[in-house]
């Protein structure tokens, strides 16, 4: 369980890291080579710690089953994800809009538009996020602590 969590920390800290990157980016710092290596290798730990997070703790599978394929007990968990995390999810896309309007009207970076790699991080994130309550939450099916 404590490993789950772990992994999970790591994966949304590396997701927002690659977004933070590809913004210098976008921004034009002349050291954008460096920021670009930062959001790729960044990128990287997305994807090698989604594997053990995800797919090896089946996780991934539970949030994605049909109902009808799901007893009891997962479909109660698998429900409290669900309504747990899109309550998430709404606020911190609500925070990023607030951020980036800042962002414009501070004239920090007043052409900065939503990026493809903030909405490829957005879709990823809705659908990690049910799967990450599970691994915060107590009592995962298969979980051996």
């Amino acid at each position: 369980m404590k490993n789950l969590k772990t992994l999970s920390v790591l994966n949304y800290g590396a997701l927002l890291i690659t977004n933070t990157a590809f913004y210098f980016v976008y921004k034009g710092r002349a050291a954008s080579h460096i920021y670009d290596a930062i959001g790729i290798a960044s990128f990287v730990v997305v994807a090698l710690t989604f594997i053990p997070l995800h797919l090896k703790s089946g996780i991934w599978k539970l949030t994605h089953s049909k109902s009808k394929d799901l007893d009891e007990r997962e479909l109660t968990l698998t429900h409290w994800a669900l309504s747990e995390s899109y309550g998430w999810f709404a606020v911190i896309c609500l925070l990023i809009m607030f951020a980036l309007s800042l962002i414009v009207r501070m004239n920090i970076c007043p052409q900065y538009t939503i990026s493809m790699p903030l909405v490829a991080s957005l879709i990823y994130f809705s659908h990690t996020l049910p799967g990450t309550m599970i691994a915060w939450k107590k009592g995962i099916p298969g979980d051996t602590e």
